[in-house]
């Protein structure tokens, strides 16, 4: 049988401190996806690149998108226009840098 006691628990204070350390890696992963999205779009007007922004919807919620109607279509192609993928191809090259920096705090706390 093994017996543990905690002589100081500090659970609260580590969960808190990720949980902000966390708020800040979604805050700058969604601003760095918004800037890829920005540099990969197709221009012809620039209406759809100017409308790429980035909100955060909570603290830990990060959301880029565009109210164009037509966004969806450059994104997907239809049966008359190939594909021309800008905001997938942000969001994939965030997502190594984004577990990273996740993994990185986790090292961190103490």
């Amino acid at each position: 049988m093994v017996t543990i006691h905690l002589k100081s628990n500090r659970f609260a204070e580590i969960a808190k401190q990720f949980h902000n350390e966390a708020s800040q890696v979604v805050r700058k992963t969604t601003l760095d996806v918004e800037a890829g999205a920005k540099q990969r779009v197709p221009v012809d007007t620039g209406l759809l690149r100017n409308s790429i922004q980035s909100t955060m919807e909570g603290e830990l919620t990060g959301v880029v998108s565009t109210n164009v109607e037509y966004s969806i279509y450059v994104e997907y192609g239809t049966t008359r226009m190939s594909a021309q993928p800008y905001m997938t191809p942000a969001a994939e090259a965030m997502r190594q840098p984004f577990i990273q920096a996740l993994q990185n705090i986790g090292r961190q706390l103490k």
